[in-house]
C-alpha cells in the first residue's frame, strides 16, 4: 500500500471533519464503519463527539449532531475504504481524534462492526479510547 496516498486521503478526511465542525470546537472524535455487503453494497455508519471552547464543554446533542452532514466527508471516507480494499488491507472501522491545534491521531479497526451491529457498549468503548488519545 502506498502510505503517501493513504496519508493524503486521511488528511482530506480530517480537513472535511474540521470544515463541518462547530466554529468554536476544541476537540473532535469521529468514528465510522464501512462493510461490504454482498446484497446491498457498501454499508456505513458514523458517530462523532465534539467539545467546545477552552473549557472543553461537550456538545449538546439535543441541539442536533455535533458535525454537519457532508457529502464530501462521506466520499473521502469511501475513497479511503475503496483504496484499502484495492490494496487488500480491509478495515471495518476508522477513528480519528483531532485537537484544537489540528493535530490528529487515527486508528483503524479490523474484524467487527459494533456501530453497524448496534453494540452500544463496544462502540462507546472505541469512542472513549479515541477521546483519551488526544
Amino acid at each position: 500500500m502506498n502510505f503517501l496516498k493513504r496519508a493524503e486521503l486521511v488528511n482530506i478526511i480530517v480537513n472535511e471533519i474540521i470544515y463541518v465542525a462547530p466554529v468554536n470546537w476544541s476537540k473532535i472524535v469521529y468514528y465510522t464503519e464501512r462493510f461490504r455487503d454482498e446484497k446491498i453494497g457498501l454499508r456505513n455508519k458514523d458517530i462523532a463527539r465534539c467539545w467546545l471552547g477552552n473549557e472543553k464543554i461537550p456538545h449538546n446533542n439535543s441541539k442536533g449532531p455535533p458535525l454537519k452532514s457532508s457529502v464530501e466527508l462521506f466520499d473521502a471516507i469511501d475513497a479511503l475504504f475503496l483504496y484499502s480494499e484495492e490494496n487488500v488491507e480491509i478495515w471495518n472501522g476508522f477513528g480519528v481524534a483531532i485537537d484544537k491545534n489540528r493535530k490528529y491521531i487515527t486508528q483503524f479497526y479490523y474484524g467487527d462492526t459494533p456501530l453497524l451491529d448496534n453494540k452500544t457498549d463496544d462502540y462507546i468503548e472505541r469512542l472513549d479510547a479515541l477521546a483519551e488519545m488526544s
